[in-house]
């Protein structure tokens, strides 16, 4: 050992902290670094292991390891410029990713513990770097060299290659799972397989393609250069377009070589994997390994197509040996005042402007073929002809243009779609009247006829949404939520209390005022008073002031105290009323109650109460009799309305249509 070359490490703390420390914040990027140094050592398996009870990573490769002179001049030479003092190429010809030798600070980032057990020519070397040891050693001693523990153990399973043990980690990896990680760093290289006679596994599985997941959402790609194994894999794939003849000119002109593939999903929430991560990005690759996570972010698209976008690039040219490096200082990105990096972002810029004018009618056209899956839709459309049915199509397609993943929402879309097209087809024939003789006057009449139609359906879908709303409201009083949610759901429909009843526009200021007045009648109330009361609140219908005072459901409030408090309010709208506009307007008041006043069941309770209220224009309106009145009542309408109505049957067949689940 004393005629041994003393093994040490010559760095300062400034470079530990932004390269080593500060390199990366999650393991798969640590582990990309040291999986990249195996592919570089020509090493043929790596296996990643987490151990959960030792808290520790270990990666072993099957490369040519070092020996001791090259641990010292290679791996403990922070900087060691490896395409310079070894070559462009490894023994088998790999061509390697390493370029100034920091990647293996990486591992501070998330240990504090990094142990090396490296074996070449039966010659082994054993050390174990400490991070909080080089840091104080740095500081107080103000050493730029740090002297690793040699380590006189041996793993009796170490046969060869390189060993890494990571320990003291930062990171917890009991939310850590095999599959997760497999995924990830799976994304991060692009030359892990059997093709390459380079795999990688972790506990034992095997990463494969399928790790990344991604291509088998993918909807509509575009491919530069040959992607056949790429696409086969992409079970779910419409369409596919070779962009590799139409870019080779704007590329050559570049001088930039480029394949991969951009592509677009069916639904944003497929680009959200299980670990959270966004896939929403294009990625930069050089020689196989991830070289940007995304450079989509830089371009501030806004359009819609961006939410779907989802790509990967390699651009091999940027990483020649012979240029200066392109990477930033953090490993993680590209250098964007570099002449290269911005001949690629024009290439993916103009290419992301192709994408966007095609992904709009590939949309329609993907938005018409569920449309179409729908029966009764598919009938409706057949019944059309030549250019009406052609525009009826594009209509129906516009269904995929919404941001949305819900499956209600495009069913509704779908409706309101067919419901818009009748409308304007309905307009186009009424603008066709003035040519019309007075001879042909009979062909009004079915035209006619279609527009009553059209009326009967649009009413029929307020309707139809109407109970929508009771139904919310009947749950929210079944589950017992707070009283002010159910409160503002009967004041954003006054129509529950009174069919007749629409919000009248154009009384904001008047209403802002008045509930001013009200709040502060409330605040003046007493705890016990203000227990028995959720809210009071102002509105206007048409022709009608209107306020609602609402009392908890459990309360049964005395009437002439109801009397008392609603003659008081009256009082204080009535004057600010008589300085506006709408002064002429009568007032109603609702109290909407859960209980009846105590008196309601007294001889003639009943009729005392409405009558005493009444004396002070109020009437009482209870929870489960408001629910029921409007739900009967929208419900015999729809059952008479739905044996009239011609597109009643088409829009009954979405709701109940259940759209093929994603594989």
């Amino acid at each position: 050992m004393s005629d041994e070359r003393k093994l040490e490490m010559t760095i300062s703390l400034n470079v530990l902290e932004h390269l080593g420390m500060n390199l990366y914040s999650n393991v798969p990027a640590v582990l990309s670094e040291i999986v990249a140094n195996a592919w570089d050592a020509d090493a043929r398996k790596v296996a990643i292991t987490l151990d959960k009870v030792q808290g520790q990573i270990i990666i072993d490769d099957d490369g040519i390891g070092m020996g001791r002179d090259e641990v010292i001049d290679r791996f403990l030479n922070v900087g060691f410029k490896r395409r310079v003092k070894v070559g462009t190429q490894t023994p088998k010809g790999r061509v390697p990713m390493g370029r100034k030798g920091i990647g293996k600070l990486s591992s501070f980032s998330i240990a504090q513990i990094v142990e090396v057990y490296t074996t070449k020519d039966d010659e082994n070397t054993a050390f174990r770097m400490d991070r909080d040891a080089i840091r104080q050693q740095s500081e107080e001693r103000k050493q730029e060299t740090y002297s690793p523990e040699e380590l006189s153990t041996w793993p009796e399973d170490q046969h060869g290659g390189t060993r890494i043990v990571l320990s003291g980690l930062s990171k917890n990896l009991t939310e850590m799972t095999d599959s997760g990680l497999r995924r990830r760093v799976s994304r991060r290289f692009s030359i892990i397989g059997p093709q390459n006679d380079f795999r990688v596994y972790v506990n034992g599985t095997e990463i494969t393609l399928d790790d990344r997941g991604y291509q088998k959402v993918l909807e509509y790609v575009w491919t530069f250069g040959d992607q056949k194994p790429f696409l086969a894999d992409a079970t779910k794939l419409e369409k596919s377009f070779d962009r590799t003849d139409a870019v080779s000119q704007a590329l050559a002109e570049k001088a930039l070589v480029v394949h991969g593939w951009i592509g677009t999903v069916a639904k944003t929430n497929q680009l959200r994997d299980i670990e959270g991560d966004n896939l929403n990005r294009i990625a930069i690759f050089m020689r196989g390994k991830l070289a940007q996570e995304d450079v989509l972010s830089g371009f501030g698209k806004k359009e819609i197509f961006a939410d779907y976008l989802i790509g990967e690039l390699h651009c091999d040219i940027l990483d020649n040996d012979d240029d200066l490096d392109i990477a930033t200082s953090s490993r993680q990105a590209l250098k964007e005042d570099d002449d290269r990096v911005s001949n690629l972002r024009e290439f993916i810029s103009d290419e992301l402007k192709h994408i966007a004018s095609r992904w709009s009618d590939l949309r329609r056209e993907s938005g018409t073929k569920f449309a179409r899956s729908v029966p009764a839709v598919d009938d409706w459309l057949n019944r059309l002809s030549g250019d009406t049915k052609k525009k009826a199509q594009q209509w129906v397609g516009r269904l995929n243009e919404i941001r949305s993943d819900r499956d209600t929402d495009r069913k509704e879309l779908l409706k309101a779609s067919i419901l818009a097209f009748e409308s304007y087809h309905h307009r186009e024939q009424l603008a066709q009247l003035d040519e019309l003789s007075a001879e042909s006057v009979s062909a009004l009449l079915p035209i006619f006829r279609e527009i009553d139609d059209l009326e009967l359906s649009y009413y029929g879908r307020i309707v139809s949404v109407r109970l929508g709303v009771v139904k919310k409201l009947q749950e929210m009083v079944n589950s017992d939520v707070k009283e002010q949610v159910i409160q503002q759901h009967i004041f954003d429909h006054l129509w529950l209390i009174d069919p007749s009843w629409e919000r009248a526009k154009g009384t904001e200021h008047l209403e802002s005022r008045i509930g001013t007045f009200l709040d502060s009648d409330t605040a003046a109330l007493s705890n016990q008073e203000r227990k028995g009361r959720v809210d009071i609140a102002y509105r206007t219908a048409y022709g009608s002031h209107i306020i609602i005072e609402l009392k908890r459901a459990s309360v049964a409030t005395p009437v002439d105290r109801l009397a008392a408090q609603v003659r008081k309010y009256r009082e204080g709208v009535r004057k600010i009323l008589d300085i506006s506009d709408h002064k002429n307007w009568p007032t109603q008041i609702i109290i909407l109650v859960g209980k009846p006043p105590p008196e309601w069941t007294n001889t003639r309770g009943q009729q005392d109460v409405v009558d005493a209220l009444a004396a002070v224009d109020a009437r009482l309106v209870f929870y489960d009799q408001l629910i029921d009145n409007a739900q009967k009542s929208y419900a015999d309408y729809l059952e008479a309305h739905r044996k009239i109505d011609r597109l009643w049957g088409v829009f009954e067949s979405i709701d109940d249509f259940v759209p093929p689940k994603d594989g």
